[in-house]
């Protein structure tokens, strides 16, 4: 049966991928991989839970490498290789070029762009239509900040949402798992992972904003289940309409 803790976590699991529909029997899923604490769960659960389900889904991960750390390719290689699991490794710079001198955006905007174009072209000339990506529960909320904050809009990343007209499809499994809850399991089943070697790692905004929700969550151990519960919990009648048909820029009242 397992410890509590992994019941808990195969209980999310299962739940977000029933109750937001994201595996179907007959898929070709893309493994999204990064190496780290999600990415190596949400792997482990997939593979996991084609032993104990009676529908069919094939896997295969891809793996792409930023640039910053020759050696990240070689660990990735030789924990893929374990896994029994097709995969792919994609060489590239976009972290370094993300990082340069001549990048005026934000490097995390423009790096993460970027890898996400290699990942659904790579997966896309494999005949893949359905990529796995390892965003958890905190990355939803946080990104759902983030675009308020910093972006004047209401939005968040979705459990299951398709591009290209439906062409592809990219599933979140972990939505409904805390990062809290993720690293504890992972350190109780003894899984290996890689730490990011991204400089821009733990910086930015998205570092302020976890920031802040973790102090507030500090205060009231509801508040995360209550954002969580409010991005889908909408009351349209206590919304805002826009001033005239356009949007209003607070810092001046002005259109």
């Amino acid at each position: 049966m397992g410890t509590y803790l992994e019941r808990e976590i195969r209980h999310l699991f299962g739940k977000a991928v029933h109750g937001y529909n994201l595996i179907e029997d007959g898929d070709k899923i893309a493994v999204a991989f990064s190496g780290g604490k999600d990415s190596v769960l949400l792997l482990h659960l997939l593979r996991e839970r084609l032993s104990y389900i009676p529908i069919r889904y094939e896997l295969f991960a891809i793996y792409v490498d930023l640039g910053f750390d020759p050696k990240m390719a070689e660990m990735v290689d030789s924990f893929l290789k374990s896994t029994n699991v097709s995969y792919e490794i994609i060489m590239t710079d976009i972290g370094i070029r993300a990082h340069s001198r001549e990048n005026r955006e934000n490097p995390c905007f423009l790096c993460s762009r970027l890898r996400r174009k290699a990942i659904f072209k790579a997966v896309w000339d494999r005949g893949y239509r359905k990529i796995a990506f390892g965003h958890n529960q905190d990355d939803l909320i946080e990104t759902f900040f983030l675009n308020v904050c910093y972006s004047g809009q209401i939005a968040t990343m979705l459990p299951k949402q398709e591009f290209f007209r439906g062409e592809l499809t990219v599933i979140r499994p972990l939505s409904l798992m805390p990062a809290s809850k993720i690293k504890k399991f992972v350190k109780e089943k003894g899984l290996s992972f890689m730490e990011n070697p991204c400089p821009s790692a733990g910086a930015g905004k998205r570092a302020l904003i976890k920031e802040l929700l973790s102090k507030l969550y500090k205060t009231n151990s509801k508040i995360r289940g209550n954002i969580f519960r409010a991005m889908s919990n909408i009351n349209l009648e206590y919304l805002l309409p826009s001033l005239n048909g356009g949007a209003i820029d607070a810092r001046t009242d002005k259109q």
